[in-house]
């Protein structure tokens, strides 16, 4: 099996575990994952972090930009369906984030940077 095959399957199965402990007690999920580490951010962008990095690697080394870029665009299609149910709530904390451009900068210039970087990597891989 391959890296990205690896990737893929525990990423699968992380999926099917998480549906049927969401299903059967949402609650759960809450309080013994979601909860636990976004109450810690710095545990957060951790986890998050190195698990970008680790699997990014791969991704990237692995894969077209172009059909990175293609399955990203897929994956936010289904991300924003999903959160489509909460757009009040959203809304809210859509506000609140973009209430100043500073605010903004400061707590999200990281995936701010990464998304440049990956479009204009697209642009650059496209149009060359």
């Amino acid at each position: 099996m391959t890296a990205l095959e690896i990737i893929a399957t525990i990423f699968a199965l992380l999926i099917l575990v998480k549906v049927a402990v969401v299903l059967v007690n949402p609650e759960s999920w809450r309080k013994n994952v979601a909860e636990p580490l976004w109450r810690n951010p710095r545990l957060a962008t951790a986890v998050y972090g190195g698990l970008a990095i680790v699997v990014g690697y791969y991704v990237f080394t692995g894969m077209d930009i172009t059909h990175v870029a293609a399955v990203m665009a897929f994956t936010s299609l289904l991300v924003g369906l999903g959160l489509l149910p909460y757009a009040p709530a959203l809304l809210k904390v859509a506000e609140e984030m973009t209430a100043t451009r500073a605010k903004l900068l400061r707590n999200a210039w990281l995936p701010l940077v990464i998304w440049v970087v990956i479009a204009l990597w697209v642009l650059i891989s496209v149009l060359a």
